[in-house]
């Protein structure tokens, strides 16, 4: 049986990847060696498509991304367990005589009472300035 150049070219595949036994290596060579327009294909094959493009982007920008966002998730979450404590806290209440007595008002100055509601709203601003950064995420 003789080898043709349709065999070879079914060959090729495994050839050029390596895969191929010593034998079909054998004979791939000695085809090619008689046949110089194939082999001028082969070789061309065997060389990279495409030239390397140089990386402009540091080997630790993915982890340092990662990094970032993860910090902004634990932060997003710090941020809305405070916003809800500075926000619910002044307005604990008891029941008194059938009257309702607001705790931290009801004791508090007035500068305090205003600290507390300036840190509520700065939280939550906060938390929601986070949101908005972490949704262009995709999280």
């Amino acid at each position: 049986m003789k080898v043709t150049r349709d065999v070879i070219h079914d060959l090729l595949p495994t050839y050029l990847a390596g895969e191929a036994s010593g034998d079909t290596v054998a004979l791939i060579d000695e085809f090619l060696r008689q046949d110089p327009e194939l082999a001028g294909t082969v070789e061309s094959l065997r060389s990279p498509l495409l030239p390397e493009a140089p990386i402009g982007l540091r080997p630790t920008h993915e982890k340092e991304t990662l990094d970032m966002t993860k910090r902004l998730l634990r932060w997003q979450g710090i941020l809305m367990g405070l916003a809800l404590f500075l926000t619910l806290f002044p307005l604990s209440f008891r029941f008194d005589n059938g009257r309702i007595t607001w705790q931290f008002f009801r004791d508090a100055p007035p500068e305090v009472t205003a600290l507390v509601s300036v840190a509520a709203l700065v939280c939550w601003f906060s938390f929601l300035y986070l949101r908005r950064r972490l949704r262009s995420t995709g999280l």
